[in-house]
């Protein structure tokens, strides 16, 4: 499992690198600082000592997966929905809306750290505090619209297990059914706050697509549309009552900004 923010390279981090480097590199990779590499430790032979250059050696990487997916990728996908729809072009300027970073925090903290086993070595609390920290460094500029696409296949691997055992648990997983409602009004609306377009990156671009045109009025319409995507949504989540109720709830704040 590797854990390093590395947004879509452009022609002016080519320029920047050629400047500094004296050459100039087609094939450049621009990441944040931030590196972390968990290795299951279940080899045939021997290996080499990846300890020694800072990797984490686990009997099972199981765990720091699902904490990198619920909780970094998930509250990525959050504040690119949510910030792409009030019209900021990067993570950095999303997570500086007081708002949005706030309830980025109570995603993670409310819906996403009760679900989790957490291995030994890692504090999620930290971990958390760590991840909206790393969102803000301006110097990555990793735009909404990168993080934002293919949210069809995203959004099952890491927000919909979290609404799942939420609600299992018997919860209501409010932030996390916030998350998939800016989704679904990404989807639908098409435009920012400002009436740029949100453009539509995902290898289900059609279906869901034919899913907002066969709407009925209304959030619920669109709710109701969205959740038949059996694709996204299983026929067990899709029926939930809590999750649409939460969802119904989301978009309709949402669509009122």
């Amino acid at each position: 499992m590797v854990d390093r923010i590395v947004p879509a390279t452009t022609d002016a981090d080519r320029d920047d690198a050629a400047r500094l480097l004296g050459v100039r590199d087609e094939a450049l990779a621009v990441a944040e600082p931030f590196l972390q590499w968990v290795i299951e430790d279940d080899f045939a032979g021997a290996r080499p000592a990846w300890e020694q250059a800072g990797a984490v050696l686990t009997d099972d990487v199981a765990p720091w997966e699902q904490a990198k997916l619920r909780m970094l990728n998930a509250t990525h996908s959050m504040l690119a929905y949510l910030g792409g729809l009030r019209g900021y072009e990067t993570i950095a300027e999303a997570v500086r809306d007081a708002e949005l970073a706030e309830l980025a925090g109570e995603l993670m903290t409310h819906d996403v750290v009760p679900t989790l086993s957490p291995p030994e070595g890692l504090d999620l609390t930290a971990y958390g505090t760590s991840v909206l920290e790393r969102f803000a460094n301006p110097a990555l500029k990793h735009r909404t619209a990168q993080v934002a696409m293919d949210g069809s296949v995203k959004l099952p691997v890491r927000l919909l297990g979290t609404v799942r055992d939420r609600l299992e648990a018997g919860a209501e997983p409010r932030f996390a059914s916030l998350a998939v409602a800016g989704w679904m009004v990404y989807v639908a609306t098409g435009k920012d706050a400002n009436g740029r377009e949100l453009a539509l990156d995902d290898p289900q671009a059609p279906r869901l697509r034919d899913a907002v045109a066969q709407a009925d009025p209304g959030p619920a319409g669109l709710v109701d549309a969205m959740l038949a995507v059996e694709t996204v949504f299983d026929g067990e989540l899709a029926a939930d009552k809590v999750f649409r109720s939460l969802l119904v709830e989301g978009v309709t704040s949402l669509q009122s900004r």
